[in-house]
């Protein structure tokens, strides 16, 4: 069989209970759960009444003496014969309970739940109820408390019942002569016990199995569960065999829990206990079916976890307060918004913790919840924390309700709205800044609502149109023909419509950006405005009105037209100033590609003087000279066998002037196109010269590189590069250049120079704290020590072909310019690197 450990309780001998007295009290253990049911269901008095065995009656903190008002449970015919819990909210209006009783501690009963207690086999057993003086409810989680207490109770009397069979079949007094009387009541004990009991000898064979026991394992007749292990689930059928295994070793009183087969019907979990019984008669046993027990108290764990999870977790404050103030219990939100710990927090009361500003709010508000003038509160208040700022809350509190009684305790939920206060003050804060800023805008502002009702206008726009300050507009004037001012398109001449001005067509969803107008207020001079006018759309994207910006630039339209005039007269002479260095940058450049172009000519002149073509005439006259005897004389004559082979030698003769020629012709076709390309460009740069505006230096760079880009290509020079984003500077962009071919050409002479195969010439640009700077650096000839303090001096060259002023004028001309130009270099063999560093504004003009 399979066995439990269990204690070995004497009970009381039937001759016992015989003689105790006519009202028997229940022991401790139902005791506990008659208080329990009690302080659980919020009840002043409960009772646990047992059939033939006695009753206790209790309050939730103790118990209540027995006297004749306590034999019995007053309603317990009624709860016998309902199927569930009856729960009585009055039993003066309930139909057949009659008129109130008294029970014990003189309590005139009006509301009563009970419930009766049903063995597993379906004996009533007794009643489990709770009682109050007042018409009351009894809420759903009260109603499952009070089911689990009742199953509680029957499993202490089943287990009861078994220590009482055990300890009559261990009774040490075995020898003595058999009273038929009190075999006659072991018996009946056995075969009316509602937990399975079973007796093996010392054989081990089954002796005796009660009713309950072929019950529970579906024996009949005089079968025997010999193969027990078939009864036990699989996963718990190895600890079962060890633990037997065990109990045959060394006996002694064990209990074990183990579940049934679910191929042998519905699982349910077993408790069973077993004991040797002495002087080797074998052991005794007992089963229990505890599923419902175990799922009541796996219920019951799973709503406290569910109440401690739901108060502790609450992402807002919960607590609880009695009818004072005073808090009973708060949750870790509640006190982490305060800054206290739990403990800190008992015994204190809720308007001690209260901003003394809000104090009389929060008073007169508890005062109305309490005498039922309203049903909660629900304010904002400020609450001081523990560091002894002030926090705001969102603060709503309840009564607890419990059935009839009167609420004696309230809960409290706070939500931090300190954030929020502090966004509205904010708000409001940015709001008054707002109107400030807006009266104050130097320009004219219009704001209107969906239906076109002009909600602001501040001075510049009252000014700008005329209007009165003591003027209301009508609600269309937005889109009406009702303005004090015309509103003229750029020309002064053209009317605008109502439908075309700017608020009245951001409201229809459309941008206005920089609309020039010209607006003619009444009595006063025209004034040309620039505006800007947008659409107001909610979050969902329904439009909430518009907005218009009028700028009045009649003072700077005039100044700008000055300034055009002025502009043009400069730049007729700036050009007129800088034809002439425009004229010698472009000999000079095409001058450096007319040299190539000579090198080309010479070469096709050359090929052509030393052409063999002439031999080929030679051979003609010979050929034609043997007549029809061409044929012999080619195959007999000496002479007439060296003509193949010359003719050969001179086609590839030819063949390879033509080729080289053909290369000539080609590089003299792109030079000269180069110098077309250098022309245009240059003048394209003539135009502006002298003139300073605004530029990317990138630009600038590139423009530079395309002015010798042919140089490049043809002397096998690679570029490299590195620019740092968009760098505009304000500049005389034809001097820039100037420097910067002048700096690419020495670069490309001083790598061709260098005979390396790596030629490289990288071109660097960065921005500096005053404007930019441009790194030429090649790998070529590099620049020898001593030379470097007279780079820059007028004359000064060292390649054989040079003049000697084009570094010169450079470092002149970035001088000017209000730059510097210098050259580093590691001596010869190393490269050198040109360095031009230009202000982001000319020198002489106003920096902001």
């Amino acid at each position: 069989m399979k066995s439990r450990s269990t204690r070995r309780d004497r009970q009381p001998t039937p001759a016992a209970c015989e003689r105790a007295p006519a009202i028997a009290a229940l022991d401790a253990g139902f005791e506990g759960l008659a208080q329990l049911a009690a302080r659980i269901c919020d009840r002043p008095v409960a009772s646990i009444v047992l059939k033939d065995s006695g009753a206790t009656w209790c309050s939730a903190i103790g118990v209540l003496p027995l006297d004749s008002a306590s034999r019995e449970d007053p309603y317990s015919s009624h709860t016998l014969a309902a199927d569930e819990l009856l729960a009585i909210r009055d039993v003066r209006d309930a139909s057949g309970m009659g008129n109130a009783k008294t029970i014990a501690g003189g309590l005139e009963v009006r509301s009563y739940a009970g419930l009766a207690l049903r063995a597993s086999n379906g004996d009533f057993l007794g009643t489990l109820a709770v009682y109050d003086g007042i018409p009351r409810e009894l809420p759903p989680e009260q109603h499952a408390a009070l089911a689990l207490i009742a199953a509680q109770v029957v499993c202490q009397v089943e287990l009861r019942a078994q220590l009482t069979e055990r300890s009559l079949l261990l009774d040490d007094a075995a020898d003595a002569p058999v009273d038929a009387n009190a075999a006659a009541l072991v018996r009946a004990l056995l075969e009316h016990a509602p937990v399975a009991i079973y007796h093996t000898d010392g054989a081990g064979h089954s002796a005796y199995f009660n009713p309950a026991y072929r019950a529970m394992f579906g024996l009949e007749g005089e079968a025997t569960d010999a193969d027990w292990v078939q009864w036990v689930h699989a996963d718990d059928r190895p600890r079962m065999t060890e633990a037997w295994a065990d109990f045959g070793r060394q006996p002694r009183p064990m209990r074990f829990e183990y579940r049934t087969d679910p191929d042998k019907g519905p699982s349910r979990v077993l408790a069973e206990q077993v004991v040797p019984v002495g002087r080797g008669r074998g052991f005794v046993g007992t089963i229990t079916d505890v599923t419902e027990l175990m799922a009541a108290r796996d219920d019951l764990r799973k709503m406290e976890t569910l109440f401690r999870n739901t108060f502790e977790q609450a992402p807002i404050g919960v607590a609880y307060a009695d009818r004072s103030g005073t808090f009973l219990q708060c949750n870790d939100a509640f006190c982490e918004l305060l800054g206290y710990a739990p403990r800190e927090l008992e015994g204190r009361s809720g308007l001690e913790l209260t901003h003394r500003d809000d104090v009389t709010l929060v008073t007169d508000e508890l005062k109305r919840l309490w005498s039922g003038a309203s049903e909660y509160v629900d304010i904002e208040k400020r609450y001081v924390h523990k560091r002894g700022h002030a926090v705001w809350v969102r603060l709503t509190t309840s009564l607890v309700r419990e059935g009839g009684r009167d609420p004696q305790r309230s809960v409290e939920f706070l939500r931090d709205i300190t954030a929020r206060k502090q966004l509205a003050a904010e708000l409001l804060q940015n709001q008054v800044l707002l109107e400030a800023v807006i009266a104050n805008l130097p320009v004219g502002l219009l704001a209107c609502d969906a239906s076109g009702r002009v909600t602001h206008h501040n001075p510049g726009a009252a000014a700008l149109f005329g209007i009165p300050d003591d003027s209301t507009l009508p609600s269309d004037w937005a889109r009406s023909d009702t303005p004090t001012a015309t509103v003229y398109f750029a020309d002064a001449t053209t009317r605008v419509a109502p439908a075309e001005r700017p608020l009245a067509r951001a409201l229809g969803g459309e941008s206005i950006e920089d609309l020039e107008l010209v607006i003619v207020p009444d009595g006063a001079g025209p004034r040309t405005t620039l505006t800007n006018a947008r659409p107001l759309a909610g979050p969902d994207g329904r439009t909430l009105g518009a907005v218009a910006v009028f700028q009045d630039i009649t003072e700077r339209k005039a100044a700008e037209l000055e300034l055009e005039r002025v502009h043009k007269q400069l730049m007729a002479a700036s050009r007129q100033a800088g034809m002439a260095e425009v004229a010698t940058n472009v000999l000079h450049n095409v001058g450096n590609i007319l040299n190539s172009i000579n090198i080309s000519a010479s070469l096709v002149s050359d090929r052509v003087k030393q052409s063999k073509a002439g031999g080929l005439t030679r051979v003609a006259t010979l050929l034609k000279a043997q007549g029809a005897n061409v044929g012999a004389f080619i195959a007999a004559d000496e002479r007439g066998k060296q003509i193949p082979d010359y003719l050969a030698s001179l086609g590839e003769q030819l063949v390879g002037d033509q080729k080289a020629t053909l290369q000539e012709i080609t590089s003299l076709r792109d030079n000269l196109e180069h110098i077309k390309e250098t022309v245009t460009m240059q003048q394209s740069y003539a135009k502006l010269c002298g003139v300073t505006e605004v530029v990317n230096v990138n630009d600038l760079v590139e423009d530079s590189l395309r002015l010798n880009a042919g140089a490049f290509v043809r002397h096998g020079v690679t570029l490299q590069r590195e620019y740092s984003g968009l760098l505009p500077i304000t500049v005389d962009k034809h001097k820039v250049l100037q420097i910067l071919v002048n700096l690419v050409r020495n670069a490309k002479y001083a790598c061709d120079e260098s005979g390396r195969q790596d030629k490289l010439l990288t071109l660097r640009v960065e921005a500096t704290d005053l404007g930019a700077r441009i790194s030429i650096i090649d790998n070529g000839v590099g620049i020898a020590p001593e030379n470097m303090g007279r780079l820059f001096h007028h004359g000064f060259t060292t390649r054989q072909s040079g003049h000697g002023f084009g570094l010169h004028s450079g470092a002149v001309a970035a001088q000017e310019l209000g730059g510097t130009l210098r050259a580093e270099s590691a001596g010869l063999g190393h490269g050198a690197a040109f360095i031009l560093e230009l202000p982001r504004l000319p020198p002489g003009a106003e920096r902001g």
